[in-house]
């Protein structure tokens, strides 16, 4: 926390954990930001990255030394979780057990997070995994030789976002006269779409 001295300016009021180093500069960039106005704001520098809130009532700049790639946005809650103990005009002591508790509710913040973060990428691996076996499974498919030209175009679309006619025709063994037909059945019945910017087929989902 910080407070305003008339001599020194900026200066900190109280912090946990005690051996948390915070740069002189950093403590006054912070309050000259807030201005004395009932405000959040965020600060991102090369070596400083901090989410802080003014206490108009109290005069109290509450701050939150962040590590360097958090998102200050997802803190607000913590800030404003802090504010409401400010508002109870608590004692010294108090506001020491409340700042210890909003820090440990920080780190809960912190990990919890970073475990939804590696859950997503865990099923984003999974996804792509799965899509790379699917695409595999499309591509056997579409060079079988069982395969109409209808339902091979239909493949390769479906492994394609989209397909210029040359590649079409170089993919599938038919005759240019025969390929045209079935292209225009499959747009007429709105299976297949045709990009006339890209010169292209695609599949309509």
């Amino acid at each position: 926390m910080i407070k305003w001295d008339e001599v020194l300016g900026g200066n900190i009021y109280m912090k946990f954990p005690e051996d948390l180093e915070v740069l002189d500069n950093a403590v006054q960039q912070i309050q000259i930001s807030h201005n004395f106005v009932e405000s959040y704001i965020t600060i991102e520098e090369k070596n400083w990255n901090s989410i802080s809130y003014y206490n108009e009532t109290r005069e109290i700049i509450i701050v939150l030394v962040l590590d360097k790639y958090d998102d200050g946005s997802d803190y607000t809650v913590i800030l404003d979780e802090f504010k409401k103990e400010l508002e109870l005009e608590l004692n010294e002591t108090e506001l020491k057990n409340h700042l210890e508790r909003i820090y440990n509710l920080s780190l809960n913040v912190f990990r919890t997070r970073d475990e939804v973060i590696g859950k997503l990428s865990n099923q984003v691996a999974q996804l792509k995994t799965m899509e790379y076996d699917l695409k595999r499974r499309f591509e056997k498919i579409s060079k079988s030789d069982h395969l109409k030209v209808k339902s091979k175009i239909q493949f390769l679309l479906a492994i394609n976002d989209e397909m210029t006619y040359k590649e079409l025709h170089k993919l599938i063994d038919t005759s240019k006269n025969w390929l045209d037909k079935v292209l225009e059945t499959l747009t007429q019945n709105k299976i297949v779409g045709y990009n006339d910017t890209k010169d292209t087929y695609y599949l309509i989902i």
